[in-house]
């Protein structure tokens, strides 16, 4: 086998510090933003709705209505955020709280992606939008729900090695050679670029907005509809604004 150059150990050891420094980092900002996201329900910290409000203004899909409704699934897709949090915080059970955790933060970018993909875009295309209705349309996919669904991605990307034998067709034989696919250098960096922008500016977001005692709460605006004409101007955040996350 030829022989591996100083330079080129030096650069694999650069790179894999550089690696785990940004896997920590996702950690964290996922682990941050999925606590604050769970504990609101029962505590209000952040301008979404919680348990203890009545739940105004539009809501984003129907099932949301019925989770709510329920009395108990969307109060139990929180306990797996508040979960997925600790966990991903202390580094315990991290890979397996991940897994439960999948369908929840999947469909909250499902939901988030579900209005501008098939209202927004087909509205752009007939002219019967405003700019400014579908930038809010497309950050608020981009932002909580998408950045959320990056992180995840990422650091189950990240720690394949763990979840690589889920993909097996038979138990007890080995998982398909197309799954290190799933590893190609170029979505793991593309997947960490996202993390550390669109995912890291929705954390901090989330953190400055806790209470408002850096950001106000009115700054999810931004992603709301332009109000009706003839509605009563405030400094409040329209209702669109707040949908339950």
């Amino acid at each position: 086998m030829p022989a591996i150059g100083r330079g080129e150990m030096m650069q694999d050891v650069s790179g894999s510090a550089a690696q785990s420094r940004a896997i920590v980092a996702v950690r964290w900002l996922l682990g941050v933003q999925c606590l604050l996201s769970g504990l609101n329900w029962w505590f209000k910290i952040l301008p979404f709705p919680n348990m203890f409000e009545p739940m105004v203004g539009p809501m984003k899909h129907p099932i949301l209505g019925a989770m709510i409704d329920s009395g108990w699934m969307f109060t139990a897709a929180k306990m797996i955020e508040i979960s997925l949090g600790l966990s991903l915080i202390l580094n315990r059970f991290s890979v397996l709280l991940l897994v439960l955790a999948f369908p929840v933060l999947m469909t909250t970018y499902v939901l988030d992606a579900i209005p501008f993909f098939f209202k927004s875009i087909p509205a752009a295309l007939h002219g019967t939008i405003t700019v400014r209705n579908f930038w809010a349309s497309f950050l608020d996919m981009l932002f909580f729900g998408g950045g959320v669904f990056v992180m995840q991605l990422y650091l189950m990307i990240e720690w394949l090695a763990d979840y690589r034998q889920l993909f097996a067709l038979v138990p007890g034989t080995p998982a398909p050679r197309w799954v290190d696919l799933l590893q190609c250098q170029w979505l793991r960096r593309s997947l960490m670029i996202g993390s550390l922008t669109v995912g890291a500016a929705s954390t901090l977001w989330a953190i400055g907005m806790v209470d408002q005692v850096i950001i106000p709460w009115k700054s999810l605006a931004v992603m709301a509809p332009s109000p009706l004409r003839g509605a009563p101007a405030s400094g409040a955040v329209p209702p669109a604004a707040t949908p339950a996350k």
